[in-house]
């Protein structure tokens, strides 16, 4: 970054080179010192739009771990457990992107996190944290590509094709979706996260019928499952240790769950007019937090116990697609038949939707780290659009 730093041209030339030439190489050409540069690798565009970064930040990398991962917390730790762990978690996450949001919305930088790392700490911390990063979306990409593949054996007949085919498929869907302009990415992105914001918000309210008496069986369950088999699970342990560690296990859980929600400062360098976009994209991770996460894990623990023997078999047999989830559990435990085929094919989505995401981010990791000079300039290079 040094070496870029210390070519930059002098502010007037950065806004006449903006003036004559437009933002896209004005940005460029104050950030790598000459217009030479700028022909060489080109420069990212500001393609995603206000509504695109709202949704991207308010269900964007919402995934597996939400729908099939809390099911595994559910059964260790117990309602209060996942109750708990999640709103402890995300308090700290939304702090976190309090401070994260107002320095995005001051330096909005493609890639944003290692560079804030070197600009403002060290260089060192700027190499470990961004590298750190990149594989960090690396892995979960493949993770969630995998998950999805699996989500789809729920269906009969998708056990007959070999694995490898859906793979396949998912892969070359998330890389058109990115390879071209990001304006497609945020477009794909904002339909994605449309479809599990409403998902979601139905299951919420699908979940609150039901717990009232308002499903085919007619039954009020309220908190009876708080009270019997109990509203805290002992994990790895008796008593209130046991319970203590039951609830310290959901916050691996939680972590993994909120992962990727920084994604509004890694666009935030594509993202138009971001002096207005991402203060306004930030503060509703907060709804976020509260309607998806802890209002979700409020929804399973009463719909269901956590010794539920269809979800204990399902997770210890590793069963395909939404078996395993606590949501379609309740489904069928409430007696409506349509709609566990409905979540199953929204797990499908929101897997595939945060895999896109996670390479989307993974690649501006790599492009940041590569404006540092900490990677190889080969990732500087942009396409014209």
């Amino acid at each position: 970054m040094e070496k870029f730093r210390n070519k930059s041209p002098a502010s007037d030339d950065a806004a006449r080179i903006v003036e004559e030439q437009g933002i896209r190489r004005g940005e460029a050409a104050e950030l790598y010192g000459d217009l030479s540069r700028v022909d060489e690798y080109g420069y990212v565009s500001r393609g995603l739009k206000s509504r695109h970064i709202q949704f991207i930040a308010l269900g964007g990398t919402i995934g597996t771990g939400l729908f099939l991962g809390i099911g595994r917390a559910f059964t260790q730790a117990g309602p209060l457990s996942i109750l708990l762990g999640y709103t402890f978690t995300g308090v700290a996450i939304f702090a976190m992107m309090m401070s994260l949001g107002e320095m995005a919305t001051w330096l909005p930088l493609p890639g944003a996190i290692p560079q804030f790392c070197a600009r403002y700490v060290d260089g060192a911390m700027g190499f470990a944290v961004g590298w750190n990063n990149w594989y960090y979306s690396a892995i979960t990409l493949c993770a969630e590509i995998a998950a999805a593949s699996v989500v789809i054996q729920f269906w009969n007949g998708a056990q007959d094709i070999n694995v490898a085919a859906w793979i396949s498929l998912i892969i070359v869907l998330v890389v058109c979706l990115n390879i071209f302009a990001v304006a497609i990415y945020g477009e794909a992105e904002f339909w994605f996260a449309a479809i599990k914001i409403i998902t979601i918000v139905g299951l919420i309210i699908f979940a609150f019928i039901i717990d009232l008496g308002g499903g085919p069986t007619r039954d009020r369950l309220g908190f009876r499952y708080w009270n019997n088999p109990g509203a805290m699970k002992a994990y790895k342990g008796t008593g209130a240790t046991g319970r203590f560690l039951g609830l310290f296990s959901t916050l691996v859980n939680a972590a993994f769950s909120y992962g990727g929600v920084e994604m509004v400062a890694v666009a935030a360098g594509e993202a138009e007019n971001p002096r207005y976009n991402v203060p306004k994209a930030v503060r509703r991770v907060f709804w976020r937090i509260l309607f998806f996460y802890v209002l979700g894990a409020l929804a399973i623990g009463v719909l269901i116990p956590y010794d539920e023997p269809r979800l204990l078999s399902a997770i210890d047999s590793k069963a395909p697609g939404g078996a395993a989830s606590p949501w379609v559990i309740a489904v069928y435990r409430a007696g409506v038949p349509a709609l566990p085929s409905i979540i199953n094919a929204v797990i499908l989505t929101s897997a595939t939707s945060s895999a896109n995401a996670f390479l989307f981010s993974g690649s501006r990791y790599l492009y940041a780290l590569a404006q540092n000079g900490q990677a190889p300039r080969i990732f500087l290079t942009c396409s014209k659009r």
